[in-house]
This record gives C-alpha cells, sequence and structure tokens, in this order.
C-alpha cells in the first residue's frame, strides 16, 4: 500500500507564512494559471447523502468509508484531519456529514526521480495557494479556514509511481465543518 505525507500551510507560527506564500506566487503570476486542478469526483463523495425527511432533517447519517490516500479526489469530505506523517488510508464521508477536512483541488508533479521533499513541499504550497481562492470563493488571507496538502513519500514516488499533490482546507478554529466548502467564500 502507498503512502502520502500530511503538511499543513498554518498562517502563523511556522518559518514560511501565508504572506510570503503570496508574494511568491505573485512572483510566479501566470506560472500557477498553467496546471488546471482535477475536479473529478469519487464515489465516496458522489455517495448518496442522509435520507430527509419532510421538515428537512436528517433521518439516518451515512456510515464513513476508507479509502486509500491515493485514491482521494477533488470534493472528498475527510472524516478527521489526517494527522500522522504518513498516511495510508482515511475514512470519507458525504459532505454533509460532520467533518474535519475536504480535499480541494489536486494536480500530478512531472514524472522523473524524486524531487525531494524541500521540492514536492515548495510546488504544494505554490500550487494549493493558487487553487484556494477559485474553489473557496473568498481569498485565503480573509478566510477562516486554513491549508493543509498531502503529498508524495519518496517509496510511493518510487514504487507506486505516485505523483500527485492533493490540497486539503480545514477550519482553524478546530470546529466540524457540516458542508462542502467549495464556493462557501469562508
Amino acid at each position: 500500500m502507498n503512502s502520502a505525507r500530511q503538511l499543513n500551510l498554518a498562517r502563523a507560527g511556522k518559518s514560511v507564512t501565508a504572506a510570503v506564500f503570496a508574494l511568491a506566487l505573485a512572483g510566479c503570476g501566470a506560472a500557477a494559471d498553467k496546471d488546471e486542478p482535477k475536479t473529478s469526483e469519487s464515489a465516496a463523495s458522489a455517495s448518496p447523502e442522509a435520507e430527509t425527511v419532510a421538515d428537512g432533517t436528517a433521518e439516518e447519517e451515512v456510515s464513513a468509508e476508507s479509502v486509500d490516500a491515493v485514491d482521494l479526489k477533488v470534493g472528498d469530505c475527510l472524516v478527521d484531519d489526517p494527522d500522522a506523517e504518513q498516511i495510508e488510508a482515511v475514512d470519507v464521508l458525504p459532505c454533509t456529514q460532520p467533518h474535519d477536512t475536504e480535499v480541494y483541488a489536486a494536480m500530478d508533479m512531472d514524472r522523473g526521480s524524486f524531487p525531494g521533499e524541500e521540492a514536492i513541499d515548495a510546488a504544494a504550497q505554490e500550487f494549493c495557494l493558487a487553487e484556494f481562492q477559485p474553489y473557496i470563493g473568498t481569498d485565503y488571507s480573509e478566510s477562516a479556514l486554513d491549508i493543509g496538502y498531502l503529498t508524495p513519500t519518496p517509496t510511493s514516488w518510487t514504487l507506486g509511481n505516485d505523483r500527485e499533490i492533493l490540497c486539503t482546507v480545514y477550519r482553524m478554529d478546530g470546529e466540524k465543518l457540516s458542508t462542502t466548502v467549495k464556493n462557501s467564500n469562508v
């Protein structure tokens, strides 16, 4: 089974802040526009939502489905924010259920030998920041959400042909999300 690395783009307290990313992104300009995020939905994100009764309340909750980290897709909502350095599987459920994290963008890195964690992290930071506003609907600096990302490990790159960077979003205050953040302007 292949694993992915989980990292968070924190607003403060890290050596590199959102302001630095914004400046770096501004310097790159058109380069961020070249990669279009994948927008396909997985079976878990397209699964039936809880049935509703006439008054609009949920009749039953949908159970989470365990999904390999390499099978996550844009629009998938994760029960918990992955907190391990390396992740092999996560629990996914419809975004109408309480969840910690949503996948909002994905891109594949160029083929070749493993470029190193620093190069992958730099690519992930630039890409995830550039894709935040188009998916969420508000600028990152004004949002109540923060960015995380899942990246290939040296092993998943080499043995599993994993080149995908997944951008995730979660609430900074630690509260659960109860709906998709797509076009939410949160």
